[in-house]
């Protein structure tokens, strides 16, 4: 039996996080922003509808969810878990997705389409965080079996669709959780030094020829950045090209050229939008606001009443963050084309949605967080 203990006495409008809630609000005004500007010029206006309900529907879930205890998750999201993993199970078989990108991960509910890998990151958090729990304070039978395990089943899950890009997020999630958790680095390392023998044997025992080819190809992109420029290089290219032309104050809203020319510019590639419009100096203010966003919820981690609050949020702001990195790496060319949206910015209902959720139970955590000396 989980033993769940409630945090008595509490000033809700005194302790809400109301910076946290303000970076929150910027950053989908942003976001908005720029979708109406790619919209109007792509002749899609139906997409900042959606985006906006999407906005709207994860605003009322993240204010709920914040009002509940987090404390309540530990029974809840055994319930979540179960049911983000049956939707998972549903896209291999009733899945909708997109031929150039091999990825059949989405379902067809009529007015749009979901991501089921998109929530099942949040479940995902909370079952590393109980299980994480677990074995710091000694409580219970083989917990790190348990932790493996109910890792292990989502991410197969996704590779299966195949979606390599989300799988690698979950990994990372997982990473993070561990690290903090207090993983001892030798097993950090070893898992490293697999990865870098086993790459190379993948490519020179033919297994990487027996990769699908748009994968292939996103390997052989990253590491030639010459091949076939107008080919597997065209979106990167490109993105790099009209995110260099924005210059130090851009082109202006509604005046760039990215919209138009790189593909998946209102999604994968919507960074690339943002520096040609808004140069340099958006570019910033965007980075700048994700900082603020990250530095807020490691001192909300930090603070938190016990070891199940700050993994969650360490799980979380490491879920929001692999997306930041991949995104606005990918789309500068540091980093390997992924599909990655960027978080609050890209358009995408499951992703906003998401996101909105993954915060209100932040802020729930840190509405019940230990309150420092003069805060």
């Amino acid at each position: 039996m989980l033993k769940v203990e409630k945090t008595q006495g509490l000033n809700v409008l005194k302790n809400y996080d109301w910076f946290l809630v303000f970076l929150i609000f910027a950053l989908n005004a942003y976001g908005l922003i720029v979708i109406t500007s790619v919209s109007r010029q792509l002749g899609t206006p139906g997409n900042i509808i959606k985006q906006a309900i999407g906005i709207a529907a994860g605003s009322i879930a993240m204010v709920i969810l914040s009002l509940i205890d987090y404390k309540d998750l530990k029974i809840l999201g055994f319930a979540a878990y179960g049911f983000t993993t049956l939707l998972l199970v549903l896209v291999m078989i009733f899945g909708k997705g997109a031929e150039e990108t091999g990825t059949q991960g989405w379902l067809d509910l009529g007015i749009f389409t979901y991501q089921p890998s998109e929530v099942g990151k949040i479940t995902f958090v909370l079952m590393n965080a109980l299980y994480l729990e677990n074995i710091a304070t000694k409580t219970g039978k083989f917990n790190f079996v348990k932790l493996v395990f109910f890792a292990a089943l989502p991410i197969s899950l996704i590779l299966m669709q195949p979606d390599i890009g989300t799988s690698l997020v979950y990994v990372f999630i997982f990473l993070v959780m561990i690290f903090f958790a207090g993983l001892p680095y030798k097993y950090i390392f070893m898992g490293l030094g697999a990865v870098a023998v086993g790459l190379p044997l993948v490519y020179y025992t033919g297994l990487f020829h027996q990769l699908p080819s748009y994968l292939q190809n996103r390997f052989i992109s990253f590491f030639n950045k010459d091949a076939d420029p107008l080919g597997i290089n065209y979106q990167v290219t490109y993105s790099i090209q009209y995110a260099g032309s924005g210059q130090l104050w851009g082109r202006g809203w509604g005046n760039g050229f990215a919209a138009e020319t790189v593909p998946f510019a209102h999604t994968d590639f919507i960074f690339s939008v943002v520096a040609e419009e808004f140069g340099f100096f958006g570019a910033a203010v965007l980075i700048l606001l994700f900082l603020a966003l990250f530095a807020r919820c490691i001192y909300i981690a930090w603070y938190s009443r016990e070891h199940y609050g700050s993994y969650i949020v360490m799980g979380l702001t490491a879920m929001i963050f692999g997306h930041f990195m991949e995104n606005i790496g990918m789309n500068i060319g540091l980093l390997p084309v992924t599909g990655i949206p960027l978080p609050f910015i890209s358009y995408g209902v499951s992703s906003v949605t998401t996101n909105l959720m993954a915060i209100g139970i932040i802020l729930s955590i840190s509405l019940r967080k230990k309150r420092p000396m003069f805060e």
